[in-house]
C-alpha cells in the first residue's frame, strides 16, 4: 500500500500537476490522521472494556465481603443486646425479691451478660481496591465516600466493644469469689454438668462490686450496641449502592 501511494505521488509530480499532487497529499494526510484516531478510538474502547470487567469484578468481591461482614454483625449484634437486656434484668432485682428468684433464671440471666462478641469484619477486597486505585473505577461518588470511610466507622465501635471486653475480664474475680463458672455456663452447655462445688448466687447479687461492674457492663454495651447499628446502617448502605451499580449490567 504504501509503495502504491509512492508512485501515485512521484507520477504526480513527474506530470507536473502541482494541484492535483496538493489535493492528494492532503488526502493522505487525511487518510493517517482518520487511521490514527480509529487507532485511539479502538484502544480506547478496548481499555474501557477491561476496566468495565475490571469494577464489575470488583463490586462482585465486595459484594460477597460486605454480605459476609453483615451476616457477622448480625450475629454479634444479637449477642451483645442479649447482654444488654440481662445486665438491665440484674440491676433491677431488689434485694427482697432475691430470695423468691427461680435458681436457674439467675444463672441464665448472668450467663447472658458473659457473652463475649466482637465484630471483626473482612476488608481484604477493599483494601486491595484502595491500594490498587481500582475502586475509582466505581462511577457512584456516594459509594466511594461510603467506602472510604468504613473502616473509621468500625473502628468508632471497636472502642467500645474492647472497653465493654476489658471490663469482662478485669470482672472475673468478682464472680469466681461466689460461683463457679461451672454452673452457670452449663446453662447454655449441658454437657457440662453441675459443679462439685457451691456456688451463692444471692451472695453475688449482693456484692456491691458486682453491681458496678454489671453497670458499667450495661452501659458500655448499650453503647457499642448503638455504634454497631450504625456499622450496619454503613454496611446496608454499601450493599444497597454496590447492587445498584451491578444492576446497570443487566
Amino acid at each position: 500500500m504504501i509503495n502504491f501511494l509512492k508512485k501515485v505521488r512521484k507520477k504526480l509530480l513527474i506530470k507536473n500537476k502541482i494541484t492535483d499532487y496538493l489535493f492528494y497529499s492532503i488526502g493522505e494526510i487525511v487518510l493517517v490522521v482518520l487511521g490514527i484516531l480509529i487507532a485511539l478510538a479502538v484502544n480506547s474502547w478496548n481499555e474501557g472494556r477491561k476496566d468495565s470487567i475490571k469494577k464489575k469484578e470488583l463490586l462482585k468481591s465486595l459484594k460477597v465481603e460486605f454480605e459476609l461482614n453483615l451476616k457477622q454483625l448480625d450475629t454479634v449484634l444479637y449477642y451483645d443486646i442479649r447482654v444488654v437486656n440481662s445486665s438491665r434484668k440484674l440491676l433491677d432485682i431488689k434485694k427482697e425479691d432475691m430470695s423468691s428468684l427461680n435458681l436457674d433464671t439467675i444463672k441464665s440471666i448472668i450467663q447472658n451478660t458473659s457473652w463475649l462478641w466482637t465484630f471483626d469484619p473482612m476488608n481484604g477486597a477493599l483494601r486491595s481496591s484502595i491500594s490498587s486505585g481500582t475502586v475509582h473505577l466505581l462511577n457512584n461518588d456516594s459509594l466511594i465516600n461510603k467506602l472510604f470511610s468504613w473502616e473509621d466507622v468500625v473502628y468508632d465501635a471497636k472502642e467500645n466493644e474492647d472497653r465493654s471486653l476489658e471490663m469482662r475480664l478485669e470482672s472475673k474475680y468478682i464472680i469466681e469469689k461466689h460461683i463457679r463458672i461451672r454452673d452457670y455456663r452449663g446453662v447454655e452447655n449441658k454437657e457440662l454438668g453441675k459443679s462439685k462445688f457451691n456456688s451463692d448466687y444471692h451472695a453475688l447479687l449482693k456484692d456491691p462490686l458486682f453491681e458496678d461492674y454489671i453497670t458499667e457492663r450495661f452501659t458500655s454495651m448499650d453503647e457499642a450496641v448503638l455504634e454497631l447499628n450504625l456499622v450496619r446502617r454503613q454496611n446496608t448502605l454499601i450493599l444497597d449502592l454496590i447492587q445498584k451499580e451491578l444492576n446497570s449490567y443487566k
